[in-house]
């Protein structure tokens, strides 16, 4: 038979990625709630006219269909667009700022490469009127936040701002197609490219040298607190500066929060510079070849669709942050355990309804499963407790065993049996905080 494959650049998730993934998105979600973001979903399709007017990038990556009508239709190429389009439709009432998130899955032409998925999760914030540094701050600490909540331990946040590099350029030249032709190399990461049109713009008179020595060593400055009193001898004019002290007010509020540290000034970030319009920032996790997400602040969009107004946020992805947790050392699962039930798709289904109703998962199993077949589904589903009623009993009693345990078995009557489960399964999960007795759900944090 052949082989039945996915589309490129799209998987099949299995159920402890599954798992996994759901419990990063929930991290997530916990961390957006505390910081007083409330969510909105909004559709997978867009009409494509509409997508068009943000002139962000990644709507020029997106899948197109026709609908029955004619009309152009994409797939959600991002989260902050339809957002923008939603506001300025239906919320743009009401007073500012706005705090909102989204969790949703993102549709992309990429190449199938590892960290370059055509459909992902992403989860993201978005504050909506203020421009002050504060809301800066606050956005990056909450990517902050979401990682840590998530597991994550090494990891940073390199901070640039658009309006610095803008200033340079435009003090530097008023040759419209040089600027162009600079800033797109530079988004599309091509440094060769990015010097040859510099040394033929000096070479041509375009530049002046002090100018090209600026537009050079500007995008390689990156470090910490430092790099912006380095790149400031670079200042041409009034709008550079006032990038300069935004940074530096954002670097002091983030330090509020405990996450200055993770803050890596880098002058080299270019994003689509017709969309942002402040401070940029990407998240990085060492060993991977790919960011986990990024964002800034898109003055612009809003008014593009009905709702001026001033507002940054971010996207993180959220296989790209569950590859990373991987990488060091995997997810931490706090799920509760789980047992195999004898019986417990048949003649004992109220006996696996009290066990999930006090403690557990039940994986329930009929009465007359062989042997085998539980010892292969126990080690096929990590589940380590097996409960099997004993035999001529009527289900009045039953044996639980601990099949990590070296096979160590307790008897225990029907009335006694949700004690004596919880405490195997809640001992075992964690040997060095064993309670006493198992903790009921209400109980459990």
């Amino acid at each position: 038979m052949a082989l039945l494959r996915t589309p490129p650049g799209t998987k099949d998730v299995l159920p402890t990625e599954a798992a996994e993934l759901r419990l990063i998105e929930d991290a997530a979600r916990t961390v957006f709630h505390e910081f007083g973001y409330g969510e909105v979903i909004t559709p997978a399709l867009e009409y494509e006219e509409v997508l068009a007017l943000s002139e962000e990038k990644a709507f020029q990556t997106g899948f197109r269909l026709l609908d029955e009508s004619g009309k152009v239709m994409i797939l959600r190429p991002d989260l902050t667009t339809p957002i923008a389009r939603m506001f300025g439709s239906r919320l743009r009432m009401g007073e500012p700022p706005h705090r909102v998130f989204s969790v949703s899955d993102i549709f992309r032409r990429n190449s199938p490469q590892r960290g370059q998925e055509s459909e992902f999760r992403q989860a993201g914030v978005e504050m909506l009127g203020s421009s002050l540094p504060e809301a800066d701050a606050e956005v990056l600490a909450v990517a902050c936040r979401t990682l840590e909540r998530s597991g994550l331990r090494d990891y940073s946040l390199g901070v640039g701002h658009v309006g610095f590099f803008k200033g340079l350029l435009d003090t530097a030249s008023d040759d419209a197609l040089l600027k162009d032709r600079l800033t797109t190399d530079l988004v599309q990461k091509d440094l060769v490219g990015y010097r040859v049109a510099l040394d033929k713009a000096a070479a041509d008179g375009l530049i002046d040298a002090e100018a090209c020595r600026a537009l050079l060593e500007v995008p390689d400055m990156r470090g910490g607190r430092e790099v912006l009193e380095r790149v400031a001898a670079h200042v041409r004019d009034p709008a550079m500066e006032a990038s300069l002290g935004h940074l530096s007010a954002v670097h002091e509020v983030v330090t509020r929060y405990g996450h200055g540290e993770r803050l890596l000034f880098d002058l080299g970030i270019f994003r689509n510079f017709d969309y942002y319009t402040g401070i940029i920032f990407e998240i990085y996790a060492p060993g991977l070849g790919f960011t986990l997400g990024g964002g800034g602040r898109y003055d612009s969009l809003l008014a593009a669709y009905g709702a001026p107004m001033p507002a940054v946020g971010f996207g993180l992805g959220l296989d790209r942050l569950h590859v990373a947790l991987v990488e060091q050392g995997g997810v931490t699962m706090s799920t509760e355990p789980s047992v195999l039930l004898l019986g417990g798709l048949d003649e004992h289904v109220a006996v696996a309804d009290a066990l999930r109703a006090e403690c557990v998962g039940v994986f329930a199993l009929p009465l007359d499963t062989s042997e085998q077949a539980l010892m292969r589904l126990a080690e096929q589903k990590d589940i380590r407790i097996l409960v099997v009623p004993v035999e001529g009993t009527a289900g009045e009693r039953w044996t639980v065993t601990d099949l990590r345990g070296g096979g160590v078995s307790e008897g225990s009557s029907l009335a006694k049996l949700p004690d004596v489960v919880c405490h195997a399964a809640w001992e075992h999960e964690a040997p060095h905080e064993a309670p006493h007795e198992a903790p009921a759900r209400g109980e459990r944090s």
